[in-house]
Formats: C-alpha cells, sequence, structure tokens
C-alpha cells in the first residue's frame, strides 16, 4: 500500500510542476537541500525551475499518467507515461505541431514529508525518434 502523502506528492509533482508549469510547487515539495541526479551532474531547486521554462517552451499541452508506484522506505518509485505536443526549440529540430509519447521511472526519496533526491531516467530517446532527428530503420526496437 502506498502512503496517501507521498502519493499526493508524486500527482503533484506530475499535475502542478510538469502539466501546470508552475515553479512554486519545487519550493512546497521539496527540501531546501534538494537534489536531483541527473546523467550529467546534481541539480538543485533553481536548475529544475529552469527545466521547467525550457520544457513549457518546447513542450505544450501535456498529459500525465501514473502508471505504477511502488514505496519502499523513504522512497516511492513511479512509472509514468506522458503525451506532449512539440514546438520547436530541442536539436533545431523543426515544430511540426507532432505529439510525442514520453515514458519514464522517476524515484522521489522523501525526509520529513518532503523530497531531498530525486532520479529519473525516460525515454528522450525515443522521442527524438519520434521528432525524426534520429533515422528510422537503423536499428530493431523492441
Amino acid at each position: 500500500m502506498i502512503s496517501a502523502d507521498k502519493r499526493t506528492v508524486a500527482e503533484r509533482w506530475f499535475s502542478e510542476y510538469f502539466t501546470r508549469g508552475n515553479l512554486d510547487v519545487v519550493d512546497e515539495l521539496t527540501t531546501e537541500d534538494f537534489v536531483y541526479h541527473s546523467r550529467k551532474e546534481d541539480n538543485n531547486r533553481e536548475t529544475m525551475k529552469e527545466f521547467m521554462g525550457w520544457f513549457k517552451k518546447v513542450f505544450s499541452d501535456d498529459e500525465w499518467k501514473l502508471d505504477d508506484l511502488i514505496e519502499q522506505g523513504n522512497k516511492l518509485v513511479v512509472r509514468y507515461t506522458g503525451w506532449m505536443t512539440y514546438r520547436g526549440g530541442w536539436f533545431n529540430i523543426p515544430a511540426e505541431e507532432q505529439r510525442v509519447k514520453e515514458t519514464g521511472i522517476m524515484i522521489f526519496a522523501f525526509e520529513n514529508g518532503k523530497v531531498k533526491e530525486m532520479w529519473c531516467e525516460n525515454s528522450d530517446a525515443a522521442i527524438l525518434y519520434e521528432l525524426g532527428a534520429l533515422p528510422k530503420n537503423t536499428h530493431k526496437t523492441f
């Protein structure tokens, strides 16, 4: 059983932060020393707000579905699916109002009811493929 508090945080992350672009919710849901561990480097609250500024310029009309939630100790794992419209501005890929699908897994680590750390693995390569930035029929996908 998933705790209601952790579920609410995950739901707000997707509905308020992603869908609405509400930057204030980052401060509400995370600790002051929050760290998002990305492939490139560790990021903080301000970096997450900067990311959302970019995201909302590049994608719009996003819809998110939380497919699975798994709780263990202080962590909540969320497998999600999202659909959004590409508006341009990513790797010079021309915008043709393409509707794209993202899938991913996000891990939230909590401390005192707030997110202290977060990790995310998503399908950026699949989105690039859908947008035509990667050549078609060059490899098998499963």
